[in-house]
């Protein structure tokens, strides 16, 4: 399923594969938005900068953004103020901001400012307008100028919309394929092994003064206890040829809420959020969004579908700073929720800073090491619950033999004394693979929307022939799929 942006959108001209060794002042891991705006304001401030991608540049999870570059980030001023407190709450307010001014200003400096457009964003209820009158409130103490309105630019009628003016929308790939074009990048060059401030790839090494991971989870397994700090999230993505014009940025809040936007020719349409590894929300997720489609916009052609994934911090403040004071010299940025436009942008900046000698005075109220509030510390415990749970599942038998699969369906199957993911395709072949996640070996469960892999611990995900799709895990699986089309599985 194909991104619409990587539809419309050139590709970018390949980067050598890292070989032999090298040096530099900062090496950054990660060729998504996060690596590529961190490495260019360091290139830009003078360093000598090398970034290294495990497959091609924006081939992760950047590739899935709708790209509404907003400070305005859901019904979230209310929490923030009372998770992080009143002055931590307008630092992220205040960095968000600064963080859609200065990426519309390197997207014309890098020649890209066709591909970023100058919008306003919009939050808007069906059915709670009280929530946003209490958002609104907390917005004004924050600093965030938003205002109440009844009207959008798109056949929607809401109970209450806040807006945001002078904020954007843009083409990913067009805005940091420019922006990338500068810096030395290697792709093909999956990190391997970190030891203090040296890389190991397949075909080479990297020596750094600094190292920066961008990698959207943190690569390092348990380094830093990022696996109990943060969670992953799904979210589905329509676009659609409809000669109705969305104006403005959308994003809703409560039942029947969606996002919206118009990029080049199509108005994408997005929602179905749920918890990565929950196999029943995901199941109809595409069903029910195309319903919603051909309710808002009746009639029109799917041009394409696709889904994302987003990383969550338990105080919804992403991580930025040092990994962890076991890794001195190494820096984090990750954690930035529905929102990584404007929270890659800001961790570019508290990032450039710290490394060229400069405070960043909105850096503490991000720093990975942060005390939480009290309702972060429940969504703490939450976290590790699930956990658990996924860990906890491993114990349990399955109930299915691969037999019993239908065409199109995929499950934990009984293997003799021994569990396989197995899945069989339209055509009655059955692929299978180990069901365990190479991460931290919790069990996976079956994404019927995707037709992948998911782990309900920390959001890795996995194809039906065990091939890696994402992170945090580095492995694809221990047992290569196998496949048979005769209704067993594989030995």
């Amino acid at each position: 399923m194909t991104p619409y942006f990587s539809l419309i959108t050139p590709s970018l001209p390949p980067r050598p594969t890292l070989r032999g060794e090298h040096a530099c002042d900062v090496l950054v891991i990660g060729g998504g938005i996060c690596g590529i705006l961190t490495a260019r304001l360091l290139h830009d401030r003078g360093l000598d900068v090398t970034l290294v991608e495990a497959e091609r540049l924006l081939s992760g999870q950047t590739r899935g953004t709708t790209a509404k570059v907003t400070a305005q980030h859901g019904l979230f001023a209310a929490k923030l103020e009372k998770s992080a407190g009143k002055k931590h709450a307008q630092m992220v307010v205040q960095a968000n901001l600064e963080a859609v001014r200065a990426l519309g200003e390197l997207a014309r400096a890098a020649g890209a400012d066709a591909a970023f457009e100058s919008v306003p964003s919009f939050l808007y209820t069906l059915d709670c307008p009280q929530a946003l009158e209490e958002e609104a409130d907390a917005c004004a103490r924050l600093g965030l100028p938003v205002t109440m309105t009844r009207k959008l630019g798109a056949p929607i009628l809401p109970a209450a919309a806040l807006r945001l003016d002078h904020q954007a929308q843009m083409n990913p790939l067009a805005v940091l394929g420019a922006v990338a074009e500068p810096l030395r990048v290697f792709e093909h060059s999956r990190v391997l092994a970190l030891d203090g401030l040296r890389v190991q790839t397949a075909q080479g090494s990297v020596r750094a003064e600094r190292i920066i991971v961008c990698t959207h989870y943190p690569m390092l397994p348990l380094t830093g206890g990022y696996f109990l700090r943060l969670y992953q999230q799904r979210a589905y993505v329509l676009a659609l040829r409809t000669d109705e014009r969305v104006e403005g940025a959308l994003y809703g809040v409560g039942a029947g809420g969606y996002s919206l936007r118009s990029a080049r020719g199509a108005v994408l349409l997005g929602g179905e959020s749920h918890r990565c590894g929950d196999a029943r929300a995901a199941r109809g997720a595409y069903a029910r969004l195309r319903c919603a489609a051909d309710q808002l916009f009746p009639g029109t052609k799917e041009l394409a579908r696709w889904s994302a994934q987003d990383c969550i911090t338990p105080d919804g403040i992403p991580y930025v700073g040092a990994y962890s004071p076991r890794l001195p010299g190494v820096y984090v940025a990750t954690g930035f929720g529905k929102w990584g436009m404007t929270g890659s942008m800001a961790a570019a900046q508290i990032l450039a800073d710290a490394l060229t000698g400069h405070q960043s005075p909105v850096a503490a109220a991000f720093s990975p090491q942060r005390a939480v509030g009290a309702s972060a510390a429940g969504a703490l415990l939450r976290q590790a619950g699930h956990a658990c749970a996924g860990l906890g599942s491993c114990a349990l038998p399955p109930l299915l033999a691969s037999e019993s699969l239908a065409p199109g369906e995929g499950a934990i199957v009984r293997d003799g004394l021994q569990k396989r993911a197995a899945y069989r395709d339209e055509d009655g072949t059955l692929h299978t693979c180990s069901p365990y996640c190479t991460h931290l070996h919790c069990q996976l469960t079956f994404n019927a929307a995707e037709r992948t892999w998911d782990c309900p611990c920390h959001g890795s995900r996995f194809d039906v022939d065990g091939h890696l799709l994402c992170g945090p895990a580095q492995r694809e699986q221990a047992v290569a799929a196998q496949k048979k089309s005769d209704g067993s599985p594989s030995p």
